[in-house]
């Protein structure tokens, strides 16, 4: 199973991610990388920063949205269907009170 973790440094506003595999009872924690950005021209190959095998990569992206959501991280589709589901409230009680369901 594989899980991500998200530590917080109130202090100084930075974020540890930590990538752990728990397979057959053993943790395995992923290597550290160092995220830098270089310059790239245009027209040159860009490999990713990051490639997950296909059996990896469904538990992956699923934990990270998870720790992301937990964080706070909403998405913008996460605000509309908010938006949406507070609009359908006011619609409903404005229905209770045009059939006198509500005072």
């Amino acid at each position: 199973m594989f899980k991500v973790f998200i530590q917080k440094q109130d202090f100084t506003d930075s974020v540890s991610i930590y990538f752990v595999e728990e397979n057959d009872g053993k943790r395995f924690y992923a290597k550290p990388i160092n995220l830098e950005f270089e310059h790239m021209e245009e027209g040159s190959e860009i490999q990713p920063t990051l490639h997950l095998h296909g059996m990896m990569a469904g538990s992956f992206l699923k934990s990270f949205a998870e720790v992301l959501d937990k964080n706070g991280i909403k998405t913008d589709k996460d605000a509309k269907i908010e938006g949406t589901l507070e609009a359908t409230r006011f619609h409903l009680d404005d229905l209770r009170i045009l059939l006198k369901l509500k005072k």
